[in-house]
């Protein structure tokens, strides 16, 4: 027998619509509220012309009483057709089942008892509420939108989840999407690859961003047009594939079951394997229907303890941040390094030593090579985790240790310019008197290396520890020699490019720890205004220096190749003091005596309006 069930409502529409299309087939029609009438139920199939809301009654019984059913499209089928994967067309729907001589047997997933076609989501964030009957990319996309508007009003709630009755995990997270089949959500048809109609399993997405730029990087891969899932998951998303799960916390739990709002202070999930008899063809069913699955947990990465802690007491931040229990080792280790100790006295005499000496000799291997026992990175790295975790006691000890050996490098540099008979600029010298912005660069590379080598395991801290050291140390040397010529120009040329590169080095490799996620949770608010104040001040020698990179290249582009009294200027060198220094290479097709170039003097003194020193280096062009 065929029956027929239909509502009240519609039985003008399944007159006019439906059994037009029987034919010659036995038929009985049944309202809703008349459904236990059926007779010989286990071999009749009964045709349902009904929505969500009566399909959600109406199948679990069908389930129960072991009745076939087959599903025709109706204007309120929305969650359900999708999530059986059942034509949407009347009459190719109708051909299907009758060409049927049996039915499928298909799991049914259940949230807190009622029937889930599509997927139960968990909090406010990936609810995927629609206005229309449409469920394709642009629609999801629109949803996303309007939810990326609330990002600065994120936060965490927390989960206890359970599987088979035991424990798993007590975490947080913004949300969590629970789903039979990958399609049934944009966000698990974007994680989840092997997902089958009856394998007795479903999946559950624990969504735990702990900052705002991964989840909104997230979003947007997730909306990519793609038919591809992701080929490694997020770390921030924890997938548990099980028959049951139970999710309850303090208080009670926001969720929806395909699209409808639901309150309950626990959860539970399970899957009836098998339960549901259809008499029609879906998407879903193919060869691997019915394949044995196996239970996989991949909940490593979710918060638990101090850092669930944190994320639920406030809002979401936008960087990520830290709590000392995840680097309380890598915190050990530098606050040790920011410490003044004799072996960091030494190495720091030895370096000095062996630099001034180099710089001396204008040799380059030798000053790098005195680099490699330079330990000054140690009290810097530390002082920039201290700036970016507003530790008070890691600031003061870095900064003394900082200044310590910034003294004992200039006493030592000082009284080997004394002991060398020899008051000459070296080229390696001169390079030190005049920063450019090739140093800057050097000084924000080696901030960011330095940073980035203690935060990552596996790479050599000294490798950076050379970088700054070749940053820091041979300036420092060089205002240490201009103490003992006691020569002004020499030591503030010097000592301002190793201010820049100080100052350079302390604020990228705290902007590095920044971006790494070793900002904290507590005290955030102020660790970043005393983060401010610090930036403010190591940006005095910045702009200091930057003026005089500006000034030097402003003068050597008026005067690079221009042509006084038949010569022409090449090479030019500009340094920064009172009166100004220019030395240039003066091209011309005969010699120059005393006078021309004292002329050539005035002329360049009228084109750029200050007084000058002018060291000439004269050439001939045949």
């Amino acid at each position: 027998m065929l029956y027929i069930l239909h509502q009240n409502t519609d039985l003008e529409e399944v007159k006019t619509e439906i059994l037009p299309l029987l034919e010659n087939k036995e038929y009985q029609l049944l309202t809703y509220d008349n459904v236990l009438d059926i007779e010989d139920s286990e071999k009749s199939v009964i045709l349902t012309y009904l929505g969500d809301q009566e399909l959600s009654e109406f199948l679990p019984k069908a389930a129960e009483q072991n009745w076939q059913v087959a599903i025709l499209p109706h204007p309120e089928l929305i969650f359900t057709g999708k999530g059986l994967g059942i034509e949407n067309d009347l009459k190719q729907s109708l051909e299907d089942i009758f060409g049927l001589e049996e039915s499928y047997n298909l799991d049914m997933l259940f949230c807190n008892g009622k029937p889930v076609f599509q997927s139960v989501n968990i909090g406010s964030v990936f609810i995927l509420k629609r206005k229309d009957h449409n469920n394709n990319l642009f629609s999801e996309f629109y949803n996303f939108l309007k939810n990326i508007r609330k990002l600065s009003h994120l936060s965490h709630r927390r989960f206890n989840l359970s599987v088979d009755g035991e424990k798993l995990i007590n975490t947080s997270g913004l949300g969590i999407v629970i789903v039979e089949r990958s399609s049934s959500s944009i966000i698990s048809k974007r994680l989840i690859e092997d997902s089958y109609m009856n394998d007795g399993m479903f999946h559950a997405l624990i969504i735990s961003p702990q900052n705002i730029l991964e989840l909104i990087w997230f979003l947007f891969r997730s909306l990519v047009p793609n038919t591809k899932t992701f080929d490694q998951l997020p770390d921030f998303i924890g997938r548990i594939k099980t028959s049951n799960l139970c999710i309850n916390k303090c208080g009670s739990l926001d969720y929806t079951v395909d699209g409808k709002q639901e309150t309950n202070e626990e959860i539970e999930v399970h899957i009836e394997p098998q339960t549901l008899k259809l008499r029609q063809s879906s998407l879903y069913i193919n060869d691997k229907n019915g394949k044995e699955a196996k239970k996989s947990i991949k909940i490593e990465k979710l918060p638990t303890g101090e850092k669930t802690e944190e994320l639920t007491k406030r809002t979401l931040p936008w960087w990520p941040r830290a709590t000392t229990e995840e680097f309380q080792d890598l915190f050990k280790v530098l606050r040790e390094n920011a410490k003044l100790t004799s072996p960091f006295i030494v190495m720091m005499v030895l370096s000095t030593l062996i630099a001034s000496f180099g710089l001396f000799g204008d040799s380059s291997p030798v000053i790098i090579g005195a680099m490699i026992l330079a330990p000054i990175i140690s009290p810097i790295v530390s002082f920039s985790m201290g700036m970016v975790r507003y530790d008070t006691n890691m600031l003061k000890t870095g900064i003394s240790t900082i200044l310590i050996g910034t003294a004992v490098a200039l006493l030592v540099a000082a009284g080997v310019s004394l002991i060398i008979p020899l008051k000459v600029l070296t080229s390696e010298i001169d390079a030190r008197l005049s920063p450019t912005l090739l140093d800057m660069g050097i000084a924000v590379a080696s901030g960011i290396a330095a940073a980035y080598a203690h935060a990552k395991e596996g790479i050599a801290k000294s490798l950076a520890g050379v970088a700054i050291a070749v940053a820091l140390v041979p300036p420092l040397a060089v205002a240490g020699i201009g103490i003992g010529w006691l020569d002004w120009e020499v030591f503030s040329g010097a000592f301002l490019l190793y201010l820049t590169n100080l100052a350079g080095i302390i604020m990228f490799a705290g902007i590095t720890f920044l971006v790494l996620g070793f900002a904290p949770f507590r005290r955030a608010r102020m660790g970043l205004i005393y983060t401010l104040i610090i930036l403010v001040c190591v940006m005095i020698p910045l702009s200091l220096s930057f003026n005089r990179i500006q000034t030097e290249a402003q003068i050597t582009s008026q005067l690079e190749g221009i042509k006084l009294d038949e010569a022409i200027l090449k090479d030019i060198k500009v340094r920064i003091g009172k009166p100004l220094l220019i030395s240039v290479k003066l091209v011309s097709s005969e010699s120059l005596d005393a006078n021309k170039m004292k002329m050539i003097k005035t002329k360049i003194e009228e084109k750029i309006n200050k007084p000058i020193k002018l060291e000439v280096i004269s050439a001939i062009e045949f």
